[in-house]
């Protein structure tokens, strides 16, 4: 009978428990590790045996010429060490070039170490990586086709060459092959830039950065922080396709830059050799405008009251522009949007147009951006952003104020070119009712004159003549139109009051005049030749319509006519206001309206301060008989 219970061991299994083989890969492992130890500590103690300084600098000279395209000279090997890395320290080196039957010197880099690899040491051939840089002097030329003086010949300019004939979209480099570099350290370098066309010249010193390229197809990341004109500048940068943005073709870049009082981040496809932006998304913060002007020298007109600002938008530039989208911005703790498009123009400036949306604007420094002095808020006169470009921009505003005036849904459109500026503010809600105006000026800082057109409707008189903080005396409230038409010789509307000459208008249906008690000045009129205006009362008066109209001119208002009606008097007033030394010299004349039963009218003359002018009574004309 079988005996279905024997236990039968399949062929060619190993009849050693699990435990047993798992000792022997342990051991086995044990010993190689040793044995990998052994060899390399072997190969670096024989290795200032074996390998020779002289094929290392040779090497290492032949290798910077191979990479750079350029000729190379070092002055000494001071250091070959194989322990704990195998590494080469050189000094006084030099790249140069023969131009024109001259050497031409591009770069001095006073030591520089590098890591080789031990196995192609032995073999004569050391390859090179992880470089260190201390104090090099280098000189980079931009040519006018915007290449790089330092990518003609060499490894690296055919690596950029293949990586430019591979794919066009900034993404991975092709045909570049696996050169290894490892890092870059540079120690207090010096780095010039030279752009041939425009012959501007930029000097990095101080320069101290780290560079992470493993090798010549894969990404490169790095950081470095410098001097430009004793400024501190921090950068960092990372890019998938770095042989590409050598080469100055699109590629992707994500960037930061931190300036005094400024930081500034950029991600996006940007090409260097034709300073193409395809998308670039820029984010800039001022911490503290006055520190970053104070800077960078920078003094702008319109700014001197900014603290802080931000920016965010798309940068791209088209055949004929550039333009930012999505425009994001903030001054201060106004926010605001929109989209702009800078264009450049043959023998012009550029122009600057769009449409911009702000929470609220500051009129007056809006007006000092474009050089009109609305004071003395500026003793030098700073430069004007229209001073460089032209500007075609609308503007809309929730909020809006000028001095001690608000505005509340404010559009407007600004035209500013070489010579001439136009500036036109439409239905704006202002002081309860609606405010409409029109700048244009001409010339340098509208030297050549300004002319000003302004219209408001049903406004609340007494917040307009409180805002203008006239220096006492009467006052107007009510509710009433102005309109003013303005002409300006010379800058500065405060500075320069008398140089304007125009004409201005108000009417209302209804108010009263503050401070002006005509029964008072009737009851001191009977007995007094003059007496202050104040001693009259503070009573005012009522009227149910009023009507002025004054031309002014070098510094002085002509009254036209002016004439109060009150329910049963009339006040009119004619003479002339010599507004810039704010004095009057008015002649007054209250009556009744109902002529029948009318006194005689009371005629005076009003002149002295406008804060508080001397009431001089006018006899009247003795009838025939008297």
């Amino acid at each position: 009978m079988r005996n279905t219970g024997r236990h039968v061991q399949p062929e060619g299994s190993s009849s050693r428990p699990p435990g047993s083989r798992r000792r022997g890969a342990l051991k086995l492992g044990i010993f190689l590790a040793l044995a990998f130890v052994l060899i390399s500590v072997a190969l670096r103690l024989s290795g200032p045996y074996l390998v020779s300084s002289s094929v290392v600098r040779s090497a290492i000279a032949s290798s910077i010429a191979v990479w750079t395209g350029h000729d190379v000279s070092i002055d000494d090997v001071s250091d070959v060490r194989f322990w704990p890395t195998p590494e080469v320290t050189l000094n006084g080196i030099v790249f140069s070039r023969s131009r024109a039957g001259e050497r031409e010197v591009l770069g001095e880099v006073e030591s520089l170490s590098a890591e080789f690899g031990l196995i192609s040491a032995f073999m004569g051939r050391p390859d090179f990586k992880t470089f260190r840089l201390e104090r090099p002097r280098i000189h980079v030329v931009r040519g006018a086709d915007g290449g790089l003086d330092w990518t003609e010949e060499g490894l690296l300019s055919e690596a950029v060459r293949a990586a430019l004939d591979g794919s066009a979209d900034g993404g991975s480099e092709n045909n570049s092959g696996d050169v290894e570099i490892g890092s870059v350290d540079i120690v207090d370098g010096e780095f010039t830039f030279t752009d041939a066309a425009s012959a501007a010249s930029l000097t990095a010193r101080a320069v101290n950065a780290t560079i992470d390229w493993s090798d010549l197809s894969a990404p490169l990341s790095g950081q470095a922080s410098f001097l430009v004109d004793e400024r501190p500048v921090s950068v960092t940068l990372e890019t998938p396709t770095p042989l590409r943005l050598i080469g100055g073709a699109s590629s992707r870049i994500r960037t930061s830059v931190t300036l005094p009082g400024i930081q500034a981040q950029m991600q996006g496809l940007i090409g260097l050799r034709d300073a193409r932006v395809d998308a670039l998304d820029i984010n800039v913060r001022v911490g503290d405008v006055a520190q970053a002007a104070a800077a960078f020298g920078i003094r702008l007109a319109g700014t001197e009251r900014w603290r802080t600002a931000s920016l965010n938008a798309q940068v791209s530039n088209m055949t004929d522009e550039w333009r930012f989208e999505g425009l994001e911005f903030q001054i201060n703790e106004s926010r605001g949007d929109g989209i702009l498009a800078l264009r450049p123009r043959p023998d012009e400036r550029p122009l600057l147009s769009g449409t911009l949306a702000v929470d609220h604007l500051e009129l007056g420094d809006m007006l000092q951006a474009l050089s009109i002095q609305v004071g003395d808020r500026a003793n030098v006169p700073l430069p004007a952003l229209t001073r460089w470009i032209d500007v075609d921009i609308r503007l809309s505003a929730d909020t809006a104020s000028y001095g001690a005036f608000p505005l509340t849904d404010l559009g407007a459109s600004l035209i500013a070119k070489r010579d001439s500026v136009r500036l036109v503010i439409a239905d704006t809600r202002f002081l309860g009712g609606t405010l409409s105006a029109r700048l244009t000026g001409s010339g340098e800082a509208f030297d050549q004159g300004a002319d000003l057109a302004m219209n408001m409707e049903g406004i609340n008189l007494g917040s307009l003549t409180s805002g203008l903080a006239l220096g006492g005396g009467p006052s107007l409230k009510g509710t009433g139109s102005v309109s003013l038409n303005a002409s300006l010789l010379g800058t500065g509307w405060k500075s320069n009051i008398e140089s304007m000459s125009g004409r201005l208008q108000i009417s209302s249906d209804s108010g009263e005049i503050l401070d002006f008690d005509a029964a008072g000045l009737r009851r001191l009129a009977t007995d007094r030749a003059y007496f202050q205006l104040s001693a009259a009362g503070k009573g005012s008066f009522d009227y149910e319509a009023l009507d002025v109209a004054v031309r002014f001119s070098e510094g002085s208002a002509e009254v036209e006519r002016a004439r109060i009606a009150a329910e049963d008097e009339i006040l009119e007033l004619s003479g002339i206001v010599p507004y810039s030394r704010q004095a009057l010299a008015l002649t007054g004349q209250l009556s009744d309206v109902d002529a029948q039963t009318a006194d005689t009218p009371l005629r005076f003359f009003i002149g002295g301060a406008w804060n508080d002018p001397v009431i001089s009574p006018i006899p009247n004309s003795p009838t025939p008989g008297q």
